[in-house]
This record gives structure tokens, sequence and C-alpha cells, in this order.
């Protein structure tokens, strides 16, 4: 049985940041959520071929630089086995 997606805590500021986005009177935000409450969300959405996802493809993220060695040779394994 497939598991639902983990849900995002619902910032208050989100409201304010897209108005302020819109209005053109802030810099881009961010916001720091532990990888666990957005990967189960992602996974769905990219198996769920979501249109919205394909419109961040190009936004860069920021890792920790310890995952990012670990996504490195996971991929360096996954390469070596096909």
């Amino acid at each position: 049985m497939k598991s639902h997606p983990a849900r995002i805590k619902n910032h208050n500021f989100v409201r304010e940041m897209e108005m302020d986005r819109m209005a053109g009177t802030s810099q881009p935000k961010t916001v720091s959520i532990p990888l666990a409450q957005i990967t189960r969300l992602l996974i769905d959405a990219a198996e769920t071929n979501r249109t919205w996802l394909t419109d961040f493809a190009d936004d860069c993220v920021k890792i920790d630089a310890d995952l990012y060695e670990v996504l490195l040779a996971y991929q360096s394994l996954r390469h070596s086995s096909v």
C-alpha cells in the first residue's frame, strides 16, 4: 500500500511572502526545513508528473556539503552498477 506524502508545516508568512514578491517590494525569501519534510512530497510529485515541479527545475537548492558528498557517492555507485 502506498503511503501518503508528508505534510509541510504551514508557515504564517507564506501569504505575506507571495504578496511581497508580486509587489516587488522584497528580495526572494528562503525557508529552512528538514529534508524529511519535503522528500516524500517531491517523490510523489515526480512519480505523478506534476507540472509545477518542472516550473522549479532550474531553481538552485542549497544543501549541506555532507549530503552533497553522499549524493555524489550514490550517483557513482548507481552508474557503476548499470
